[in-house]
């Protein structure tokens, strides 16, 4: 190792390194886990498959519920700290988590990542019916790889973001409900500059529903999700301003696949790339701000009006 574990001065690193930051120049195996943080964050580890918690600091010790991580990382007025969420070992539908977690507006960049394979992998659930999975008031943060499991038709929320928690990034998760159909997957209220790439919904009343109680939602970018025939009244429905909405896929039993400008309010929003297949017609399904561009989506309504060619392919906004 120490031939190719070099300082920033290009000579040979000696134990025990701590003068970094290092460079290493040569093939390497791992044979265990490999965690990187660059931003001097903490790190916290979560198994609730342990009978009890210890200091969360290890896999060994780690804590048993995602709340208590939240609230160490709290505690020692952490930023950039990264939670690290163990898989499930479960073979049926059972959840590894079931609580409500708030991050609060201090806890700026956490991280929390579930290390399954897959979002199957990692399942958490409501503390209790018709509650919020996850509520996220700090900025900058990343949450990924959970198969979120909201319940309640009336109120329930896999994710709730507070407008102080702009730039937040979302990825890699699947939002399904158990018991009841929840009302939404990700709430935004008028939360800015955040990210929904690579998820998948289903069994929601509302995928995503962007609110403008404080003001509009500015540059949301919903990229690369599915919304399967199981997402009931609106695959997207925000007061958006400048958002961009590429590269989706919704199905025809969604009421509403696509609204921009929730309750009149939305202006120069970007959709398209998307896959849009429309239960009645393109201009019922989707609704867009007459400053959008919805140039350049799939549909499967052909030559309908002046809105769509007569290969499906969107030429106008919606109307």
């Amino acid at each position: 190792m120490g031939n190719g574990f070099r300082g920033a001065n290009g000579q040979p690193a000696a134990s025990p390194y701590t003068n970094g930051p290092y460079n290493f120049s040569e093939d390497i195996t791992f044979q265990g886990n490999v965690n990187a943080v660059g931003n001097n964050g903490q790190q916290y580890f979560v198994d609730s498959s342990l009978s009890a918690s210890g200091d969360g600091k290890t896999w060994t010790n780690a804590f048993i519920t995602i709340a208590e991580a939240v609230a160490a990382s709290l505690a020692a007025s952490g930023r950039y700290d990264t939670i690290w969420v163990r898989g499930s070992e479960n073979t049926g539908e059972t959840s590894d988590y079931s609580e409500s977690v708030s991050v609060t507006s201090a806890q700026i960049g956490l991280r929390i990542i579930a290390c399954g394979n897959s979002p199957e992998g990692c399942l958490w659930t409501v503390g209790t019916a018709e509650g919020t999975i996850l509520t996220i008031a700090a900025k900058d943060c990343y949450v990924s790889g959970f198969r979120f499991r909201p319940n309640g038709a009336t109120s329930g929320k896999a994710i709730d973001l507070a407008v102080t928690a702009l730039g937040s990034t979302i990825e890699n998760c699947i939002f399904r409900s158990t018991t009841e159909t929840a009302l939404y997957g990700i709430y935004l209220e008028s939360t800015p500059d955040v990210t929904i790439r690579d998820c998948k919904f289903t069994s929601i009343a509302t995928a995503i529903y962007g609110n403008a109680a404080v003001k509009t939602v500015y540059r949301l970018r919903v990229l690369d999700c599915d919304f399967d025939d199981k997402v009931d009244t609106a695959g997207i429905n925000i007061s958006g301003r400048a958002c961009v909405i590429k590269r989706n896929t919704f199905t025809t039993d969604t009421t509403l696949l696509i609204d921009t400008r929730k309750g009149g309010t939305g202006e120069m929003n970007t959709v398209n790339g998307n896959t849009l297949m429309c239960g009645t017609s393109y201009a019922v399904n989707c609704v867009g701000a007459a400053s959008d561009c919805w140039i350049g989506n799939d549909c499967n309504k052909l030559s309908e009006g002046t809105e769509t060619d007569a290969s499906g392919r969107t030429i106008k906004i919606p109307a």
